[in-house]
């Protein structure tokens, strides 16, 4: 059987997500991976299984449910938006979930028993759907996975790293997305457009106070300050600190590599700054006006800041080491994350899943490698000669060197990994594989 693994934003998603891919490989299933979504809808690939992101209720993906199941094709989910840090558990659960969009779905993966336990609550007559898995990109924080970051090779070492969760967006931005919202019915199921204003304000706002904080720090320390948009956000609302010589953005590679280097991590309600804290990085909270931007679950174990001045010393007494750093308590976090400290990490309770999944239906067809990879060749030469864009600001294309790379690195954590073998089918597709010996 194969397996899909759609993939929207390539920055989070691609090491978790190569994780599930490597080790259903291993045990006999062919994984394809990437931008994947549109060429299942117009059956260029064989039925089997899809892992997807989300399945919000919406008209369109409703649709695309439902064609899944017309095609033969086993849906399962993990929404890598909504579950791990959310305050209001209803609230979440009417913008993602439906009754309709949880029947058309085989099997849906949970990020911890919070999330479970709300799912299975408030939908009881599809509690054998859901699975208590953990979301892979928490394995990336556990202390087993600590090798992965030594073996990559970090641009830099030892600097500040300003995690945003906030972005800016043209008054003609703001009305797509205004207009997608309304299309996707997601002002009906709470996210109104008075409250997509709002978050819009608080974008705009917060950017402008963290821009002030960045250039206030640049000024008063040596060390080296990373700043890490968000992926969202264009790098030309960055060229102003261009000025500042040990300031330095950048966006490339996943938020998990730079805050394993980074001796302080600044943010505010931000998932990374959730990661960093738990993974015992210094982490400060910059809060300077109640925002509904971010979460306030991601500030907990962080040392929380209200203003310039007091942000400024809290940075600068860590980076002296004058300021003792308290190891969290993490006993009611792990009610979220589930795979944090399990036995088994989530990549390997999703791949049991798909296991168990191929035994439920029989699907036997495989795809034609060659005919699929002639046939991206020729819509790839399509693209070149009509000089249309390739991909989007989420993901474009897989970078081959780093892709190669971090698939050699994850080959360490088990045995059964050196038979497999990684293939370029498409700039966005990838196929993970057995091979025989």
């Amino acid at each position: 059987m194969n397996l899909y693994i759609h993939i929207e934003v390539l920055k989070r998603e691609f090491q978790s997500k190569l994780l599930i891919a490597m080790e259903t490989a291993s045990r006999g299933i062919k994984v394809y991976m990437g931008r994947l979504e549109s060429y299942i809808m117009r059956d260029f690939f064989e039925p089997g299984i899809i892992l997807h992101k989300s399945i919000s209720p919406s008209p369109h993906r409703i649709n695309e449910l439902r064609e899944y199941k017309k095609k033969n094709f086993i849906v399962t989910s993990l929404d890598e938006e909504v579950g791990l840090v959310n305050k209001d558990s209803k609230w979440y659960l009417k913008l993602r979930y439906s009754k309709e969009s949880i029947d058309l779905t085989d099997k849906i993966f949970t990020w911890g028993k919070f999330d479970y336990d709300n799912l299975t609550k408030n939908f009881k007559s599809f509690k054998k759907k859901f699975v208590l898995s953990g979301n892979p990109r928490v394995d990336f924080w556990r202390k087993d996975f600590e090798f992965f970051f030594k073996k990559k090779k970090p641009l830099y070492k030892n600097y500040i790293l300003f995690s945003y969760n906030f972005y800016l967006t043209s008054k003609k931005e703001f009305a797509e997305q205004s207009k997608y919202l309304k299309k996707t019915k997601y002002v009906r199921r709470g996210l109104s457009i008075n409250l997509h204003k709002k978050i819009d304000k608080d974008n705009s706002r917060m950017y402008k106070e963290f821009s002030k904080l960045v250039m206030a720090l640049s000024k008063e320390t040596n060390l080296l300050i990373i700043v890490r948009p968000h992926p969202m956000d264009k790098l030309k609302h960055y060229d102003f600190l261009s000025n500042y010589k040990n300031v330095k953005v950048i966006n490339e590679g996943s938020i998990s590599e730079w805050i394993h280097y980074a001796k302080i991590v600044v943010h505010s309600g931000c998932t990374g700054g959730l990661e960093a804290s738990v993974r015992g990085r210094p982490t400060i909270s910059y809060l300077p006006f109640n925002s509904v931007h971010g979460h306030p679950l991601c500030d907990k174990f962080s040392i929380k800041t209200k203003n310039l001045k007091q942000c400024l010393n809290a940075i600068k007494k860590v980076a002296k080491n004058k300021t003792r750093i308290k190891k969290p308590d993490l006993n009611s976090f792990k009610l979220r994350a589930y795979n944090l400290f399990s036995n088994k990490p989530g990549y390997k309770v999703i791949a049991d899943e798909f296991v168990k999944l191929t035994k439920t239906k029989e699907i036997q067809n495989q795809n034609n490698d060659l005919i699929l990879k002639f046939k991206f060749k020729a819509r790839d030469i399509r693209s070149k000669f009509l000089k249309l864009k390739y991909g989007n600001f989420k993901f474009s294309i897989f970078n081959k060197n780093d892709t190669l790379n971090t698939f050699k690195i994850l080959k360490k954590l088990n045995p059964e990994f050196k038979n497999l073998k990684l293939n370029f089918i498409k700039k966005d597709i990838i196929q993970i594989k057995k091979i025989s010996n």
